[in-house]
């Protein structure tokens, strides 16, 4: 790879004025940092997959920039094609690689959820390739119609093309208007735009967002889409994308094969198929009435009779199967399914038509629930969905790789007295690489799965059924000490730590966990997330540790509780956005050394979200998340792998057994858990595993690559409190080293204490908001530990890490910052020469923080901004009257005289009214945001001199631009507006 920086220099600088250029294979890749030596490898990796037309397994750790890349080296790959264009341009270029269509290859980018994708634009913005793009969204999130976006699934789409059919009185103005809003916006997707951006166009009186990403997703370069539109045969048949030579990008791909097999199978419940039964009896009745009153012989009430009797044979058909023994249930090869439908009369050639009556059926309910003003969804969905799973367009070859399942369910008292039996048939599909080879046969040129954690790789490639020639697992690209990784094998009284099925529930286990996590929550600061296996061992420990009756002290609940304030994963995931929010709020509680998340492997903590900074110190795993052996849906996935490496041809020793997928499951689950510690480069924190089945070699070899070297045994307990209390004793000293310069500071001191509250970003955005507040909190503890000042001795200072700590009677002690230390509180405070009786201050120019003040005092005093040298805001009072016994004066600023601070003060309050003014809320919000992160010295002032040009931009923007100059230190300015000479540049 050589590298060719456009601008260098002499230190690692993350952003340049002039974005970084590398040549990887031969291609030309616009960077917006300095790469780090891990980004270039996983770029070329992409290239390399690229170039060669074959697919690749990239993992990269969270917080290493992998989307970012991944935008980069596929976008410059793609533009040494050929511009960016529209399709209809493209069909005058003749390059060789172009598709059989005349266009270019298309990316198709997805993820699992548009959380997710919204994400990976905010990134693409960050790029300096403009490819014509288009998220999709289904109806639910575009729908502007307040007539009918109120509903849900099967209901809105029906509503949706019933107004849109142009027949009667009530028709969708909003569909109406999408021709000529195209015809005179041909730029859309131009520049990068989001669902919401979407659904701004069509609020009021404008087009149908909807219909606009059903023309517009044609003629892009870059498609943005959740997984379902792909992995689901009846989404992708409606995506008019040239899959010849394609590019498939799947992010977030460490747990697609699951969801490849869940979206091939179907579960239906008895009292699923009683509602089907019911809604067709409705449908019967509807159809009658119909013919009989408006004289409507669109819908034959005689098809949806026959259809009840279809349901009600089935149901019969499913109570009758015999089960020996109710655990275990009734299980037959996949083609059986067949069999058990023919004898309804339902083939490949009665299927077709049964379908049609079924989705008339649904159409039907919901013109009559829209009618009635109801909102509930037809279950004969369902029908629609399980018929066309089996009756595929290819035939039954498929149904080898299924099994039938009937498992018998316990009663509930309304069954027993119909004597009903509530049942389920499964049709579960064990080959989730019957979805990807489908889309395989497309002529798909590339496919790039790509996730913080796709380890054990060989394992997935087998799940997937595609040959992955191209494979990478990268190093993170934090240092060696930002990271504590330990295996702790015994607990504080030397009780083995070991949550096997056989050990789980013994009570001397569950109290040496327990005590165990007292001791954590003690020595991690702010936020500690703790796994475990199963909802039902989080459960039982969580019950035992609250349990009093077996000691007489407090309880271990109670203890941990002491130190961190906890909350538990519901099950309910509706439940879900109110525990994090609580999360959120406990960590930000100053009264407390932070937070405790009890979670669960594979449930939403786990999975995808962003504990970074103080929001997750440390990570505890309680023990191997392996699945419920005697789930039968478990079990019979392990006799199918085990069936397979039986005929398969290859070696015995890389074939995927059943026992293997087994374990291999844990380790993924295991490795996705422990992703949430380290979220950035500047991050750091501390992996605990408390199970001693993690001393072996074969689990730590599961474990991800890059976390592997740090991992170290501990065969005493005692020695990983100190070990911890150790590190993160170093790294809270550490955190501060990163500081930005003086004149940097400078705007972000004059700017953000003219911000409020209520305009920053809440918490609720994203946990990272909260991160510095443990810091600080444990540092004020730590100060509050020094041994006390001789106060018969007033003039004795207490020296702690370069500062002056005075002490005072009643009060907290106040830390006084000498001239030679740089600046790092949250807004650089007013300074303040303090001289009284008791705690004489050498007179030189010295930044006072005030640790608590005087309650009393504060109540009838004005008020000052006073801050910690950690950046946590705090209230100090100066009392009106004070100079004549104690004297206070505010000093001037540096190079200011009279009143010049009042005047910068008062002109960045302007200049903030200003930029409220010209922007939108969320562009009001990334710009606070920009002010924020340097602040918190995530990022220089030559980092984001172009991120907010670039906000700035348009001409009723022009008076902006030139007043953010008057905040850039002169240091800058010249690098400033070069930034906006550049940018006035690309708009023309």
């Amino acid at each position: 790879i050589r590298r060719g920086l456009l601008s260098r220099g002499e230190d690692r600088e993350r952003t340049k004025t002039k974005m970084p250029a590398y040549s990887i294979r031969g291609i030309n890749v616009d960077f917006p940092f300095e790469a780090y030596p891990s980004q270039i490898t996983y770029m070329d990796r992409v290239i390399e997959s690229l170039q060669n037309k074959c697919h690749a397994l990239l993992e990269s750790p969270t917080g290493t920039g992998k989307t970012l890349c991944l935008l980069c080296a596929t976008l410059a790959w793609r533009k040494s094609l050929g511009s960016f264009s529209t399709r209809k341009d493209r069909n005058n270029d003749s390059d060789p690689q172009m598709s059989q269509s005349g266009g270019y290859p298309t990316i198709v980018y997805a993820s699992r959820t548009h959380s997710q994708l919204r994400q990976v634009i905010k990134e693409l913005k960050r790029c300096s390739y403009r490819p014509k793009m288009l998220v999709l969204g289904s109806r639910e999130q575009l729908c502007v119609n307040e007539e009918v976006n109120s509903l849900r699934g099967k209901a809105l789409s029906n509503a949706c093309h019933y107004l849109c059919k142009k027949r009667g009185k009530r028709q969708c103005n909003h569909f109406n208007r999408v021709p000529d809003y195209l015809k005179n916006n041909s730029h859309i997707g131009d520049e990068p735009v989001d669902i919401e951006d979407l659904v701004n166009i069509g609020k009021g009186s404008g087009p149908c967002p909807y219909y606009i990403t059903r023309e517009v997703h044609k003629d892009v370069d870059i498609l943005f889409t959740p997984y379902n539109y792909l992995i689901s045969n009846a989404y992708r048949k409606h995506l008019k994308v040239d899959w010849n030579s394609s590019v498939l990008i799947f992010d977030e791909a460490h747990n697609l094969e699951g969801i490849c097999a869940d979206s091939a199978s179907f579960d239906l419940p008895s009292f699923h198929l009683s509602a089907c039964i019911t809604e067709a009896q409705e449908c019967v009745e509807l159809a009658s009435a119909r013919r009989g009153s408006l004289n409507d012989g669109s819908t034959n009430p005689e098809n949806f009779a026959i259809l009840k009797g279809l349901l009600l044979k089935l149901q019969e058909l499913i109570s009758k199967v015999p089960i020996p023994k109710r655990d275990e249930g009734f299980t037959k090869p996949g083609p059986y399914i067949y069999e058990l439908l023919e004898t309804l009369n339902i083939t490949h050639e009665t299927a077709p038509k049964l379908i049609v009556t079924v989705e008339e059926a649904t159409v039907l309910l919901d013109e009559e629930k829209q009618r009635t003003g109801t909102n509930t969804g037809s279950k004969l969905e369902i029908i629609v969905d399980m018929l066309k799973l089996i009756f595929r367009e290819n035939g039954s070859s498929h149904a080898d790789v299924y099994r039938v399942h009937i498992q018998e369910h316990e009663q509930n008292p309304t069954d027993i007295v119909k004597g009903k039996v509530s049942r389920t048939l499964s049709w579960w599909c064990f080959n989730p690489g019957i979805t990807m080879q489908d889309i395989a046969k497309k002529g798909v040129g590339t496919i790039i799965l790509t996730s913080g954690t796709l380890s054990p790789m060989d394992s997935l490639a087998q799940e997937l059924k595609l040959d992955f020639p191209i494979r990478l697992e990268n190093p993170h690209v934090i240092s060696s000490n930002q990271l504590w990784a330990g295996v702790v094998s015994a607990g504080p009284s030397g009780c083995v730590l070991n949550s096997s099925y056989r050990n789980r529930d013994v009570p001397e286990y569950k109290q040496e966990l327990g005590n165990a996590i007292v001791n954590f929550s003690r020595v991690v600061p702010d936020g500690l997330l703790v796994f475990f296996p199963s909802y039902y061992l989080m459960d039982r420990c969580i019950a035992f540790w609250k349990d009093g009756s077996h000691r007489n002290s407090m309880t271990i609940w109670e203890r941990i509780c002491k130190l961190k304030k906890p909350v538990i994963e519901p099950k309910d995931s509706s439940l879900f956005p109110a525990a994090m929010l609580d999360f959120s709020k406990k960590l930000q509680d100053r009264s407390i050394s932070g937070a405790v998340f009890f979670a669960v492997c594979r449930g939403k903590v786990s999975e995808g979200l962003d504990f970074a900074d103080g929001a997750g110190r440390a990570v505890v795993i309680t023990g191997l998340p392996y699945a419920r052996v005697t789930d039968p849906k478990i079990k019979l996935k392990r006799e199918f792998l085990d069936e397979q490496s039986q005929v398969s041809d290859v070696k015995r020793s890389t074939i995927l057994s059943g026992s293997m997928w087994y374990s291999q499951e844990a380790a993924r689950a295991v490795n996705q858990a422990i992703g949430r510690v380290i979220r950035h480069r500047h991050d750091y924190g501390a992996i605990i595993f408390c199970d001693d089945r993690f001393e072996q070699p074969s689990q730590q070899s599961k474990i991800s690559l890059w976390i592997r070297p740090y991992v170290k045994c501990y065969p005493r307990y005692g020695e990983v409190i100190s070990d911890l209390a150790r590190f993160f004793r170093i790294e809270r000293s550490n955190f501060p080293a990163s500081l930005v310069t003086e004149q940097e500071y400078d705007i972000v001191s004059t700017l953000l204490p003219k911000v409020s509250t209520k305009d920053a970003p809440t918490p609720t955005a994203g946990i990272s908001n909260v991160k510095n507040a443990g810091f600080a909190r444990n540092e004020v503890s730590r100060v509050e530990a020094l041994p006390a000042a001789n106060r018969a001795s007033p003039s004795e200072f207490v020296k702690w890490k370069g500062l002056t700590i005075l002490q005072r009677k009643s009060k907290m002690p106040r830390i006084v910052k000498g001239e030679g230390m740089q600046a790092c509180s949250s807004v650089k405070a007013k300074l303040v020469e303090i001289s009284d009786e008791e705690t004489p201050v050498e007179r030189t120019t010295c930044e006072v923080v005030d640790l608590e003040c005087d309650k009393q005092t504060c109540e009838t005093a004005s008020s000052i901004n006073c801050f910690n040298t950690m950046g946590l805001v705090k209230k100090r009072k100066i009392p009106e009257g004070q100079g004549s016994g104690a004297s206070s004066s505010v000093l001037k600023e540096k190079g200011s005289g009279g009143g010049g601070g009042d005047k910068k003060e008062a002109s960045a309050s302007a200049f903030l009214s200003q930029v409220k003014e010209k922007l939108n809320a969320e562009e009001y919000n990334k710009f606070i945001g920009y002010i924020q992160a340097l602040k918190k010295k995530e990022i220089k002032l030559a980092s984001v001199m172009e991120s907010i040009v670039q906000l700035f931009c348009g001409k009723e923007r022009d008076n902006l631009r030139m007043g953010f100059k008057d905040f850039v230190p002169v240091k800058y300015r010249s690098a400033y507006e070069e930034c906006m000479k550049t940018t006035k540049r690309d708009a023309l």
